[in-house]
């Protein structure tokens, strides 16, 4: 374990003078190399982690690294993790091939209207944007769905680099898309060509990173029941362009042969017999608590005693379900213990975020904010801060409000998102009850 950890040490230093001397790189490169592959990859993923918290580098620079770390680890990490088709991972590789062929087309085909353009070329790209904006399922199911069991475990800065990119990759989608809606082909033959080239480049950077850090990472210490509640997420979101047969874990299911991939489980196998290995180390470097935190069920036939009433386990859900807003309670260490699951909410939650730390449920572009409102709240400089946003045909009011006890100590924070746009459609009065 000593070596394993002097060996972390020593990578991270080389790393810390690869970032302060970029000009020592190339130098430094087979030294990393050899560093490297004595790790296991969630071990490099706890070495960018620690980077990030002990020296401040950023999401940024931390993805440059990693970057660099692919070039290297390319000729070693190309082994595919072996999972069952049910299994999330399993699910996003196959996403994942689907979506680089999406991509290939529309560069070919954007390659095509460029040097002979016609009407048919015109309505395939169209026709095949509107199949890329869904891509927003892909990376919602990794945000939601894998992420936060990852972060569970002490690993965040991987999760925050894939995030990043994934913005990055929305916002080329985005101004790609509106290039198309304008039938601008003067844009399309400059713009068009060079986010067509970057977006295909950068998801297969992407595709790499996920499939021989993230998941491997993932496999190590995530548990199969884990992986069970994330599939469940998955259906929740659903799916883009590979569709799993679906399934239901009450029942035994078979392994169908000619789903399963042809190599024999080898690293599944390595990666499961060193699962204790890795919650051990994780343990002993304080990244992961040693104290069970699993929380006892409240049971369904007791009441909720407040002040001024009471509920039923099933009347407060319902009643909170109903409420013609949505809300989120963060408590006052900043972890998610609450959002109501209406009917319609505005922005995508899933189960999965509760007990996850709220700057990790947003995009790394905007976590500053965050912590900016929830510094104003703890130190009493506010008590709510209020957005609003156009999102397509809703106009989205949002508000935080600081929540504090009877001797005014901040116990969290309440979000409260509501869409306004039929509010501000009322005019006049209304006192007569509707027959319908």
């Amino acid at each position: 374990m000593a070596e394993i950890f002097n060996k972390r040490e020593y990578l991270k230093n080389l790393i810390r003078r690869a970032d302060k001397n970029p000009e020592e790189l190339e130098r430094l490169k087979e030294e990393i190399k050899s560093v490297i592959k004595e790790l296991k990859p969630v071990e490099i993923a706890i070495v960018e982690n620690e980077l990030a918290r002990e020296d401040g580098i950023s999401v940024e620079r931390i993805r440059e690294i990693c970057d660099v770390h692919l070039e290297l680890m390319e000729e070693f990490l190309n082994e595919e993790p072996t999972v069952e088709p049910w299994h999330p991972i399993y699910i996003s590789m196959k996403e994942h091939e689907k979506i680089l062929e999406m991509l290939k087309q529309l560069k070919d085909l954007v390659d095509t209207a460029t040097k002979s353009p016609s009407f048919e070329t015109f309505i395939a790209i169209g026709k095949l944007t509107e199949e890329l904006k869904k891509i927003e399922l892909h990376f919602q199911k990794q945000e939601y769905g894998i992420f936060p069991y990852v972060e569970k475990y002490g690993v965040e800065q991987p999760p925050k680099v894939m995030w990043s990119e994934h913005d990055t990759m929305r916002v080329m989608i985005k101004d790609f898309a509106k290039i198309i809606e304008n039938r601008d082909v003067e844009r399309l033959k400059t713009e068009g060509v060079n986010i067509t080239i970057q977006l295909l480049e950068m998801f297969m950077m992407h595709m790499h990173k996920e499939n021989h850090i993230l998941f491997p990472t993932a496999l190590s210490l995530v548990s199969e029941d884990e992986f069970k509640q994330i599939r469940k997420t998955f259906d929740e979101i659903g799916y883009c362009c590979y569709f799993p047969e679906p399934i239901d874990f009450e029942k035994p299911h078979k392994k169908d042969s000619k789903d399963m991939p042809s190599e024999k489980p080898v690293q599944i196998e390595k990666l499961l017999k060193a699962y204790d290995e890795l919650k051990s180390l994780l343990q002993e470097m304080g990244v992961l608590s040693q104290e069970n935190t699993a929380a006892a069920p409240l049971s369904s036939q007791g009441r909720i005693n407040l002040p001024s009433g009471s509920f039923s386990i099933e009347e407060l859900t319902y009643l909170l379900n109903t409420l013609p807003i949505d809300i989120t309670f963060v408590d006052k260490n900043d972890e998610v213990r609450y959002f109501s699951e209406g009917k319609e909410r505005i922005f995508l939650r899933t189960r999965d975020v509760i007990g996850r730390k709220v700057q990790n449920c947003h995009p790394p572009k905007s976590v500053h904010i965050v912590e900016k409102i929830l510094r104003d709240f703890k130190s009493g400089k506010r008590d709510n801060a209020d957005f609003w946003i156009k999102l397509g045909e809703k106009y989205v009011l949002i508000r935080y409000f600081a929540v504090r006890n009877e001797k005014g100590e901040y116990i969290g924070t309440l979000e409260v998102t509501q869409d306004i746009a039929p509010i501000q459609k009322i005019t006049g009065e209304k006192r007569i009850y509707d027959e319908e």
